[in-house]
């Protein structure tokens, strides 16, 4: 990879590149929201490709992660044991779920779980986090009500951030947030452009903090197929 006009190295960290443009591999950027971090703009289709090989069609489900108040953030910059715990508990509860469905809704499919999670700083400085979750396109019909209690595909969600957070199920509900378009379908051959359009706001360089010894951008491992027992992540 060499510097051109389009690209050029991160002066605080040397090993992430800065992209300016419009589309990558022929899909259409947020550019809005531009510059973007080249190599997290890779781990996105990277991410999205392991999650078409491990399922014939996915649903991708987008989640704003907020923590809560008296969180103290900053004795605990580092956020990655958070956040595996977040996902070791919402596999936990996927699996326990899938088990005890009623028999009219045995249809729905295991799946493994894969995920893209990025870390932005707001005007007063606190950091707030979005997460992009892929299962197989049957696991679940659609994210369900949006209550902690409901049993819905939200609600495990939001329980499970609860739990990583240390803070009962009950005071979870502002803690989620979905945007607008919260989920998304794909069979695999098909183009994912939309999708990649949405997540490609993940790698926008504007909100991120470079120098503090943690991390900003994290997806599950590509090296290997990322079972519902599996645990960890890939940083940068």
């Amino acid at each position: 990879m060499t510097d051109t006009p389009y690209l050029h190295r991160h002066s605080f960290d040397p090993s992430l590149w800065i992209f300016n443009g419009y589309y990558y591999n022929g899909m259409r950027l947020n550019w809005q929201q531009g510059p973007f971090i080249h190599n997290y703009l890779q781990r996105i289709d990277q991410t999205i490709k392991a999650s078409l090989t491990d399922h014939e069609s996915l649903m991708a489900v987008r989640v704003d992660l907020r923590l809560p108040f008296q969180f103290d953030w900053k004795s605990q910059p580092d956020w990655r044991p958070v956040f595996d715990e977040f996902i070791a508990t919402l596999k936990d509860k996927i699996a326990g779920y899938q088990v005890g469905v009623e028999p009219d809704q045995k249809g729905l499919h295991p799946t493994e779980i894969r995920f893209i999670w990025d870390r932005e700083f707001d005007h007063s400085g606190d950091p707030q986090y979005h997460c992009a979750l892929f299962f197989h396109n049957q696991a679940f019909r659609r994210l369900g009500k949006f209550n902690a209690h409901s049993g819905s595909l939200y609600g495990l969600i939001s329980s499970a951030w609860a739990t990583a957070v240390g803070r009962d199920e009950h005071l979870a509900d502002g803690l989620i947030n979905t945007p607008r378009k919260h989920t998304y379908r794909v069979k695999r051959g098909e183009r994912y452009d939309d999708l990649f359009y949405n997540l490609s706001y993940f790698a926008r360089l504007a909100s991120k903090r470079f120098g503090l010894a943690d991390h900003n951008f994290g997806t599950s491992k590509l090296s290997e197929r990322s079972f519902v027992t599996e645990q960890g992540c890939e940083d940068d």
